[in-house]
Protein backbone atom coordinates (compact mmCIF):
# COMPACT_ATOMS: atom_id res chain seq x y z
CA UNK A 1 0.00 0.00 0.00
CA UNK A 2 1.47 3.38 -1.13
CA UNK A 3 1.41 6.01 1.27
CA UNK A 4 -1.12 8.66 1.58
CA UNK A 5 -3.96 5.67 0.70
CA UNK A 6 -7.01 4.95 2.72
CA UNK A 7 -7.60 1.02 3.74
CA UNK A 8 -10.94 0.25 3.48
CA UNK A 9 -10.57 -0.88 6.98
CA UNK A 10 -9.76 2.26 7.92
CA UNK A 11 -12.70 3.86 6.29
CA UNK A 12 -15.30 1.42 7.29
CA UNK A 13 -14.71 2.43 11.38
CA UNK A 14 -14.11 5.81 10.04
CA UNK A 15 -17.91 6.10 9.16
CA UNK A 16 -18.59 3.69 11.97
CA UNK A 17 -17.56 5.73 14.33
CA UNK A 18 -19.26 8.96 12.42
CA UNK A 19 -22.77 7.70 12.80
CA UNK A 20 -21.80 6.11 16.69
CA UNK A 21 -21.18 9.90 17.45
CA UNK A 22 -24.22 11.06 15.59
CA UNK A 23 -26.30 9.26 17.31
CA UNK A 24 -25.03 10.07 20.66
CA UNK A 25 -25.62 13.68 19.18
CA UNK A 26 -29.15 12.53 18.78
CA UNK A 27 -29.77 11.34 21.83
CA UNK A 28 -28.71 13.62 24.05
CA UNK A 29 -30.76 16.22 22.68
CA UNK A 30 -33.58 14.05 22.73
CA UNK A 31 -32.89 13.42 26.49
CA UNK A 32 -32.65 17.32 26.80
CA UNK A 33 -35.85 18.12 25.02
CA UNK A 34 -37.84 15.66 26.95
CA UNK A 35 -36.38 16.74 30.96
CA UNK A 36 -37.54 20.03 29.99
CA UNK A 37 -40.71 20.85 31.92
CA UNK A 38 -40.54 18.21 33.83
CA UNK A 39 -42.03 18.09 37.32
CA UNK A 40 -38.70 18.04 39.21
CA UNK A 41 -40.35 18.51 43.25
CA UNK A 42 -41.89 15.41 42.57
CA UNK A 43 -39.31 12.86 41.64
CA UNK A 44 -37.51 14.28 44.49
CA UNK A 45 -40.56 13.39 46.64
CA UNK A 46 -40.33 9.64 44.95
CA UNK A 47 -36.50 9.54 45.27
CA UNK A 48 -36.18 10.61 48.62
CA UNK A 49 -38.27 7.87 49.78
CA UNK A 50 -35.92 5.18 49.01
CA UNK A 51 -33.81 4.44 51.46
CA UNK A 52 -30.23 2.40 52.14
CA UNK A 53 -32.29 -0.67 52.44
CA UNK A 54 -34.10 -0.28 49.33
CA UNK A 55 -30.84 0.39 47.47
CA UNK A 56 -29.01 -2.53 48.61
CA UNK A 57 -31.97 -5.16 47.75
CA UNK A 58 -32.03 -3.91 44.27
CA UNK A 59 -28.75 -3.73 43.94
CA UNK A 60 -28.62 -7.60 45.65
CA UNK A 61 -31.43 -8.18 43.21
CA UNK A 62 -29.79 -6.97 40.11
CA UNK A 63 -26.62 -9.66 41.09
CA UNK A 64 -29.04 -12.45 40.95
CA UNK A 65 -30.33 -11.38 37.53
CA UNK A 66 -26.85 -11.46 36.25
CA UNK A 67 -26.06 -15.49 36.90
CA UNK A 68 -29.62 -16.09 35.96
CA UNK A 69 -29.63 -14.41 32.76
CA UNK A 70 -25.96 -15.87 32.14
CA UNK A 71 -27.29 -19.67 32.60
CA UNK A 72 -28.80 -19.22 29.35
CA UNK A 73 -25.26 -19.22 27.78
CA UNK A 74 -23.83 -21.30 30.21
CA UNK A 75 -26.61 -24.31 29.13
CA UNK A 76 -25.49 -23.92 25.84
CA UNK A 77 -21.95 -24.32 26.29
CA UNK A 78 -22.22 -27.37 27.90
CA UNK A 79 -24.27 -29.06 24.87
CA UNK A 80 -21.45 -28.24 22.86
CA UNK A 81 -18.75 -30.07 25.26
CA UNK A 82 -17.57 -27.35 26.19
CA UNK A 83 -17.75 -26.22 29.71
CA UNK A 84 -16.85 -22.91 31.40
CA UNK A 85 -17.66 -22.39 34.93
CA UNK A 86 -20.33 -19.90 35.74
CA UNK A 87 -19.02 -17.56 37.49
CA UNK A 88 -16.35 -17.05 34.62
CA UNK A 89 -19.36 -16.53 31.76
CA UNK A 90 -20.65 -13.87 34.66
CA UNK A 91 -17.83 -11.18 34.59
CA UNK A 92 -17.49 -11.85 30.48
CA UNK A 93 -21.58 -10.67 30.28
CA UNK A 94 -20.87 -8.26 32.93
CA UNK A 95 -17.77 -7.01 30.78
CA UNK A 96 -19.60 -7.05 27.66
CA UNK A 97 -22.89 -5.58 28.77
CA UNK A 98 -20.86 -2.39 29.14
CA UNK A 99 -19.78 -2.36 25.39
CA UNK A 100 -23.50 -3.28 24.07
CA UNK A 101 -25.18 -0.26 26.69
CA UNK A 102 -22.56 2.39 25.33
CA UNK A 103 -22.78 0.91 21.44
CA UNK A 104 -25.94 2.32 19.22
CA UNK A 105 -28.39 -0.97 18.89
CA UNK A 106 -30.89 -2.74 20.61
CA UNK A 107 -28.86 -4.62 23.34
CA UNK A 108 -25.84 -5.76 20.82
CA UNK A 109 -22.16 -4.59 20.17
CA UNK A 110 -20.63 -6.88 22.99
CA UNK A 111 -20.93 -10.03 21.48
CA UNK A 112 -17.42 -9.60 19.44
CA UNK A 113 -15.93 -9.65 23.25
CA UNK A 114 -17.60 -12.45 24.17
CA UNK A 115 -16.56 -14.42 21.08
CA UNK A 116 -13.03 -12.77 21.96
CA UNK A 117 -12.64 -13.66 25.90
CA UNK A 118 -14.22 -17.64 24.95
CA UNK A 119 -11.51 -17.57 22.39
CA UNK A 120 -8.58 -16.25 24.11
CA UNK A 121 -8.99 -16.82 27.87
CA UNK A 122 -10.97 -20.26 27.67
CA UNK A 123 -9.13 -21.14 24.57
CA UNK A 124 -12.53 -22.46 23.25
CA UNK A 125 -12.27 -22.65 19.13
CA UNK A 126 -13.76 -19.78 17.61
CA UNK A 127 -16.25 -21.24 15.67
CA UNK A 128 -17.63 -22.92 19.03
CA UNK A 129 -17.23 -19.90 20.28
CA UNK A 130 -19.12 -17.55 17.62
CA UNK A 131 -22.38 -19.98 17.83
CA UNK A 132 -22.77 -20.32 21.44
CA UNK A 133 -22.87 -16.22 21.45
CA UNK A 134 -25.35 -16.52 18.06
CA UNK A 135 -27.40 -18.84 19.44
CA UNK A 136 -27.70 -17.30 23.21
CA UNK A 137 -28.64 -13.63 21.48
CA UNK A 138 -31.32 -15.52 19.42
CA UNK A 139 -32.77 -17.37 22.45
CA UNK A 140 -32.62 -13.76 23.89
CA UNK A 141 -34.24 -12.70 21.14
CA UNK A 142 -36.97 -15.23 21.16
CA UNK A 143 -37.81 -14.43 24.72
CA UNK A 144 -37.97 -11.01 24.42
CA UNK A 145 -40.69 -10.92 21.23
CA UNK A 146 -42.58 -13.66 22.81
CA UNK A 147 -43.00 -11.51 26.61
CA UNK A 148 -43.30 -8.80 23.95
CA UNK A 149 -46.21 -10.05 22.53
CA UNK A 150 -48.08 -11.83 24.90
CA UNK A 151 -47.82 -7.96 27.07
CA UNK A 152 -48.85 -6.29 23.82
CA UNK A 153 -52.20 -8.97 23.77
CA UNK A 154 -52.79 -9.09 27.18
CA UNK A 155 -52.67 -5.18 27.60
CA UNK A 156 -55.20 -4.63 24.16
CA UNK A 157 -57.70 -7.25 25.97
CA UNK A 158 -57.81 -5.62 29.20
CA UNK A 159 -58.18 -2.13 27.84
CA UNK A 160 -55.08 -0.80 29.42
CA UNK A 161 -54.31 2.84 27.96
CA UNK A 162 -52.09 3.66 25.97
CA UNK A 163 -51.61 0.18 24.85
CA UNK A 164 -55.29 -0.19 23.19
CA UNK A 165 -56.48 -0.02 18.96
CA UNK A 166 -55.79 -1.75 15.85
CA UNK A 167 -52.18 0.11 16.42
CA UNK A 168 -51.42 -2.06 18.71
CA UNK A 169 -52.55 -5.26 17.60
CA UNK A 170 -50.67 -4.33 14.68
CA UNK A 171 -47.38 -4.30 16.09
CA UNK A 172 -48.15 -7.76 17.87
CA UNK A 173 -48.87 -9.54 14.74
CA UNK A 174 -45.87 -8.23 13.48
CA UNK A 175 -43.69 -8.97 15.75
CA UNK A 176 -45.40 -12.30 15.72
CA UNK A 177 -44.40 -12.85 12.34
CA UNK A 178 -41.09 -12.42 12.89
CA UNK A 179 -40.97 -14.78 15.59
CA UNK A 180 -42.68 -17.25 13.29
CA UNK A 181 -40.12 -16.77 11.01
CA UNK A 182 -37.33 -17.39 13.25
CA UNK A 183 -38.55 -20.22 14.77
CA UNK A 184 -39.38 -21.87 10.94
CA UNK A 185 -35.72 -21.36 10.12
CA UNK A 186 -34.82 -22.45 13.73
CA UNK A 187 -36.08 -25.80 13.53
CA UNK A 188 -36.36 -27.17 9.76
CA UNK A 189 -32.44 -27.03 9.78
CA UNK A 190 -32.25 -23.75 7.34
CA UNK A 191 -29.40 -21.75 7.08
CA UNK A 192 -29.25 -18.33 6.55
CA UNK A 193 -26.54 -16.91 7.35
CA UNK A 194 -24.68 -19.33 4.70
CA UNK A 195 -26.89 -17.69 2.32
CA UNK A 196 -25.59 -14.30 3.36
CA UNK A 197 -22.06 -15.17 3.62
CA UNK A 198 -22.67 -16.73 -0.34
CA UNK A 199 -23.79 -13.36 -1.15
CA UNK A 200 -20.98 -11.08 0.27
CA UNK A 201 -18.30 -13.69 -1.62
CA UNK A 202 -20.18 -12.39 -4.93
CA UNK A 203 -20.08 -9.46 -4.07
CA UNK A 204 -16.66 -9.46 -2.84
CA UNK A 205 -14.74 -8.45 -5.93
CA UNK A 206 -16.34 -5.14 -5.07
CA UNK A 207 -15.47 -4.53 -1.33
CA UNK A 208 -11.70 -4.93 -0.70
CA UNK A 209 -12.50 -5.15 3.08
CA UNK A 210 -14.64 -8.55 2.74
CA UNK A 211 -11.73 -10.49 0.68
CA UNK A 212 -8.85 -10.21 3.69
CA UNK A 213 -8.30 -13.32 5.22
CA UNK A 214 -9.03 -12.52 8.78
CA UNK A 215 -12.86 -11.49 6.98
CA UNK A 216 -12.38 -15.31 5.41
CA UNK A 217 -11.64 -17.26 8.52
CA UNK A 218 -14.14 -15.47 10.50
CA UNK A 219 -17.23 -16.21 7.50
CA UNK A 220 -15.49 -19.93 7.44
CA UNK A 221 -15.97 -20.08 11.49
CA UNK A 222 -19.56 -18.80 11.00
CA UNK A 223 -20.12 -21.24 8.23
CA UNK A 224 -19.13 -24.12 10.93
CA UNK A 225 -20.94 -22.50 13.62
CA UNK A 226 -24.21 -23.31 12.17
CA UNK A 227 -23.67 -26.48 11.43
CA UNK A 228 -23.10 -26.70 15.25
CA UNK A 229 -25.62 -24.80 16.16
CA UNK A 230 -27.98 -27.19 14.14
CA UNK A 231 -26.65 -30.22 16.26
CA UNK A 232 -27.35 -28.43 19.62
CA UNK A 233 -30.73 -27.44 18.36
CA UNK A 234 -31.77 -31.01 17.26
CA UNK A 235 -29.82 -33.47 19.03
CA UNK A 236 -29.75 -31.74 22.74
CA UNK A 237 -33.09 -30.89 23.36
CA UNK A 238 -32.97 -31.02 27.68
CA UNK A 239 -30.48 -28.31 27.46
CA UNK A 240 -32.08 -26.44 25.10
CA UNK A 241 -34.93 -26.26 26.81
CA UNK A 242 -33.25 -25.48 29.61
CA UNK A 243 -31.93 -22.41 28.33
CA UNK A 244 -35.08 -21.45 27.27
CA UNK A 245 -36.40 -21.74 30.95
CA UNK A 246 -33.53 -19.37 32.38
CA UNK A 247 -35.04 -16.70 29.86
CA UNK A 248 -38.23 -17.22 31.28
CA UNK A 249 -36.76 -17.06 34.91
CA UNK A 250 -34.53 -13.59 33.65
CA UNK A 251 -37.94 -11.83 32.32
CA UNK A 252 -39.81 -12.55 35.34
CA UNK A 253 -36.82 -11.48 37.78
CA UNK A 254 -37.06 -7.81 35.03
CA UNK A 255 -41.09 -7.90 36.00
CA UNK A 256 -40.12 -8.57 39.94
CA UNK A 257 -36.66 -5.21 39.96
CA UNK A 258 -39.52 -2.70 38.19
CA UNK A 259 -42.67 -3.84 40.52
CA UNK A 260 -39.91 -3.07 43.17
CA UNK A 261 -38.75 0.30 41.97
CA UNK A 262 -42.27 1.39 41.83
CA UNK A 263 -42.89 0.03 45.24
CA UNK A 264 -39.79 1.63 46.97
CA UNK A 265 -40.74 5.37 44.94
CA UNK A 266 -44.22 4.56 46.79
CA UNK A 267 -45.99 3.56 43.90
CA UNK A 268 -47.58 -0.41 43.87
CA UNK A 269 -48.00 -1.02 40.12
CA UNK A 270 -51.16 -3.20 39.39
CA UNK A 271 -50.51 -5.90 36.53
CA UNK A 272 -51.70 -4.66 33.81
CA UNK A 273 -49.48 -0.70 34.85
CA UNK A 274 -46.58 -3.37 35.31
CA UNK A 275 -46.90 -4.75 32.01
CA UNK A 276 -47.38 -1.54 30.50
CA UNK A 277 -44.19 -0.16 32.14
CA UNK A 278 -41.61 -2.66 31.17
CA UNK A 279 -43.22 -2.82 27.91
CA UNK A 280 -42.39 1.05 27.42
CA UNK A 281 -38.92 0.52 28.69
CA UNK A 282 -37.81 -2.43 26.48
CA UNK A 283 -39.20 -0.90 23.49
CA UNK A 284 -37.22 2.15 24.24
CA UNK A 285 -34.22 0.03 24.40
CA UNK A 286 -34.69 -1.32 21.24
CA UNK A 287 -34.05 1.58 19.50
CA UNK A 288 -30.56 2.46 17.59
CA UNK A 289 -29.70 4.96 19.41
CA UNK A 290 -27.25 4.13 22.62
CA UNK A 291 -28.69 2.98 25.84
CA UNK A 292 -32.19 4.07 24.53
CA UNK A 293 -30.57 7.60 25.05
CA UNK A 294 -33.37 10.65 25.05
CA UNK A 295 -36.38 7.94 24.42
CA UNK A 296 -36.29 5.84 27.35
CA UNK A 297 -36.58 9.69 29.31
CA UNK A 298 -39.38 10.48 26.94
CA UNK A 299 -40.95 7.62 26.97
CA UNK A 300 -41.15 6.37 30.59
CA UNK A 301 -42.79 9.84 32.32
CA UNK A 302 -45.09 9.34 29.07
CA UNK A 303 -46.39 6.05 29.84
CA UNK A 304 -46.87 6.67 33.57
CA UNK A 305 -49.17 9.75 33.24
CA UNK A 306 -51.31 7.89 30.42
CA UNK A 307 -51.74 5.39 33.34
CA UNK A 308 -52.89 7.83 35.92
CA UNK A 309 -50.18 8.18 38.13
CA UNK A 310 -48.12 11.27 37.12
CA UNK A 311 -44.86 11.72 34.76
CA UNK A 312 -42.83 12.17 37.87
CA UNK A 313 -42.98 8.43 38.51
CA UNK A 314 -41.75 7.61 35.43
CA UNK A 315 -39.18 9.89 34.82
CA UNK A 316 -37.56 8.92 38.62
CA UNK A 317 -38.22 5.36 37.70
CA UNK A 318 -35.84 6.34 34.09
CA UNK A 319 -33.17 8.13 36.95
CA UNK A 320 -32.95 4.53 39.19
CA UNK A 321 -32.43 2.40 35.75
CA UNK A 322 -29.59 4.85 34.19
CA UNK A 323 -28.22 5.10 38.29
CA UNK A 324 -28.36 1.04 37.59
CA UNK A 325 -26.68 0.94 34.67
CA UNK A 326 -24.04 3.01 35.23
CA UNK A 327 -23.24 1.30 37.85
CA UNK A 328 -22.97 -1.90 36.23
CA UNK A 329 -21.62 -0.54 33.06
CA UNK A 330 -18.35 0.83 35.22
CA UNK A 331 -17.67 -2.30 36.90
CA UNK A 332 -18.10 -4.12 33.35
CA UNK A 333 -15.52 -1.72 31.88
CA UNK A 334 -13.16 -2.61 35.07
CA UNK A 335 -13.10 -6.06 34.14
CA UNK A 336 -12.87 -5.17 30.35
CA UNK A 337 -9.64 -3.55 30.95
CA UNK A 338 -8.75 -6.30 33.37
CA UNK A 339 -8.85 -8.93 30.40
CA UNK A 340 -6.92 -6.55 27.83
CA UNK A 341 -4.47 -5.63 29.99
CA UNK A 342 -3.91 -8.84 32.28
CA UNK A 343 -1.57 -11.52 30.53
CA UNK A 344 -2.94 -13.98 32.86
CA UNK A 345 -5.64 -16.86 31.28
CA UNK A 346 -7.44 -19.12 33.52
CA UNK A 347 -8.65 -21.67 31.44
CA UNK A 348 -10.91 -24.85 31.63
CA UNK A 349 -11.16 -26.79 28.91
CA UNK A 350 -7.87 -28.39 26.73
CA UNK A 351 -6.53 -25.83 24.25
CA UNK A 352 -7.40 -26.81 20.91
CA UNK A 353 -5.79 -24.79 18.15
CA UNK A 354 -8.30 -22.64 15.72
Amino acid sequence: MTMGSKSPSAGFFKASTGWRGLLLVLGLALAWYALQGQAWSGVWKHLSAIGPFALLSLLVLNLLLLPLMTARWWQLLRALDLPVRLPALCAYRLAANAVSYLTPGPHVGGEPLLVYLLHQQQHIPLAAATTSVALDRLLELLASVVVLISSLVLLTFAGSVPFTGRGTLLLALSMLTVLIALLTALFTGRRPLSGSISWCRRISCRYPLLTSDTALRLLKAIIEGEAMAESVIHEHRRPFLLANLCSLGHWLGVLAEFWLMAVFLGEALSWPQLLAVVLTARLAFLTPLPAGLGVLEAALPWVTAALGLGSALGLSLCLLIRFRDILFSLAGLGLIMKYLTCPGKASTVPKIAG
